[in-house]
């Protein structure tokens, strides 16, 4: 965008003072997490309020008024060179590895982020009355709040990491309630119990012991010695919108500062491209789909991998197939399959002759599944994907496969089984409409305390005191240990008494 169109779209958008000015600062170069910020920031333009939006994925939309993007698509190659490919999985990474490589690589991302020109004309020219940060592994944007005066507003696409919810001190106890990188559910084994509580501790000993010191060095070089320290900045989140309903996954109790919203991108079916409509047409059999969503890319797979899907395709001729891949060309594509590099997922997924879609397991993919009551075979890569698909499985709605165990005979057991076993179709029916039955709309909800932040020029109130809480005090470990050592205090004491009252007895039985 040149910076000649973008102070034109500034004077438009400061020229009015009946609304709120919004920045909006969503730093992860991942589209399918960007959608839903983006659908957010447009309903509350919608609304009356004036926003700016930093975005990896601008719209260029100049016909919207009041609406200005700020564009930071330059982080967007580093990203896809760390999680774009499918040799994520392939190298069996181990979970805190991948931990550990996200928080690093957005640390890069925040700084290509602060020597945005045009964003920090803003920052020294103009005031906001609220600033919504994507809260996911970029500590570094709190320090806009600090030095915009605004109150924090966190949004996350993927339910929050375990920082998320301490910095409004939200119940995460690791026995029951799971970690978004875990694969763990709510039911946990005695094992899963145990690594549950090593993860977290594990990761807030990274966060503040390595994560939170670095952008907040990052951030001094924009801001100054003067800011305070980023890890108490994140203590001053007035809300946390988490895109990760409780039903669909799991349920877990929250405090008022945490809302529970799901579906913010979701929209209303529309026609699809000529070409796509009479391809999904002529199945009369079904349609399989088959799309490693916006941050795994198909033609990343292993030659042998790949084999397999063809191989397994190739023998279910009286389907047709519809598969998201990413390359030019595919040799060997059996007769019955149609590759496309980008494809409207919600409207394929609504068309009538779609029987199943085959997925990584994403969050908004699984929620325009559910939408579309389309069953699931879910082969999980990283991150929450692993979690999700356990839970669809769970409610009966989805067949987990294990992408390292991947063969051509599992991938035909499990479409055999989700195209002919109805109950799939059905659950994921029972799921769409549980789900629909709220008493409000989300994006309803999550524009009310939007504004109800906004009203009130911040709202800490709505925290509860475990925010200040260490992690061993959350625990009750320190008064465990007390407990345990008043104990032992106290048996040694009785010990040494039962003694001595022995010894004395035995030395009057002697005198006697």
């Amino acid at each position: 965008m040149k910076t000649s169109h973008v102070f034109l779209k500034l004077v438009i958008f400061f020229t009015s003072a009946n609304a709120a000015r919004i920045l909006g600062i969503f730093p992860l170069p991942s589209f399918s997490h960007q959608i839903v910020y983006r659908m957010m920031m447009k309903e509350l333009h919608s609304r009356g309020h004036h926003v700016v939006v930093v975005t990896t994925h601008p719209m260029r939309n100049s016909s919207l008024e009041n609406y200005t993007e700020i564009d930071t698509s330059d982080t967007v190659p580093l990203w896809s060179k760390n999680f774009e490919s499918s040799t994520v999985k392939d190298e069996d990474t181990h979970q805190k590895k991948f931990t550990r490589d996200l928080l690093e690589g957005t640390e890069m991302m925040c700084t290509i982020m602060y020597k945005n020109q045009t964003l920090q004309t803003i920052l020294l020219e103009y005031s906001f009355d609220l600033v919504i940060i994507e809260w996911h592994s970029t500590p570094c944007a709190y320090g806009y709040g600090y030095f915009l005066s605004s109150p924090l507003v966190g949004i996350s696409s993927s339910g929050a990491q375990e920082n998320g919810h301490d910095c409004v001190g939200n119940p995460a106890h690791p026995a029951y309630i799971p970690s978004i990188f875990l694969s763990h559910t709510d039911h946990k084994t005695f094992w899963e119990r145990v690594s549950s509580v090593w993860y977290f501790m594990w990761y807030r000993w990274l966060w503040h012991t390595t994560v939170l010191p670095r952008h907040d060095a990052i951030a001094r070089q924009q801001f100054g010695d003067s800011m305070p320290y980023i890890g108490d900045i994140e203590k001053n989140l007035s809300l946390l919108i988490l895109t990760l309903d409780s039903l669909s996954l799991y349920n877990r109790p929250n405090v008022p500062a945490v809302v529970d919203v799901s579906g913010l991108h979701l929209q209303i079916p529309k026609p699809l491209p000529q070409d796509l409509q009479d391809f999904l047409d002529g199945a009369s059999e079904g349609v399989i789909y088959f799309s490693l969503g916006t941050n795994i890319r198909s033609d990343g797979m292993s030659a042998e991998k790949r084999q397999m899907f063809l191989d397994a395709f190739s023998e279910l001729q009286q389907f047709r197939v519809l598969w998201k891949w990413e390359g030019d060309e595919l040799p060997g594509l059996p007769s019955n399959v149609k590759l496309v590099k980008w494809l409207p997922q919600q409207d394929v997924l609504s068309h009538r002759n779609v029987k199943m879609f085959i997925y990584q397991g994403g969050l908004q993919s699984t929620e325009e599944a559910i939408q579309a009551g389309v069953p699931v075979i879910g082969i999980p890569i990283f991150a929450d994907q692993d979690r999700i698909v356990r839970n669809m499985a769970e409610f009966g709605a989805a067949i987990f496969v294990e992408f390292n165990n991947l063969k051509k005979e599992v991938i035909l057991d499990a479409i055999s089984e989700i195209i002919y076993n109805r109950t799939y179709k059905e659950n994921m029916k029972k799921l769409a409409n549980r789900l629909s039955d709220e008493a409000d709309n989300s994006m309803d909800r999550a524009i009310w305390w939007i504004e109800y932040v906004i009203r009130h020029k911040g709202a800490p109130h709505l925290r509860s005191a475990a925010v200040d809480l260490m992690w061993y005090q959350y625990l009750l470990l320190d008064v465990t240990a007390s407990i345990i050592f008043v104990f032992i205090l106290t048996s040694w004491i009785a010990y040494r008494v039962i003694l001595f009252l022995i010894s004395r007895i035995y030395s009057r039985v002697n005198v006697t």
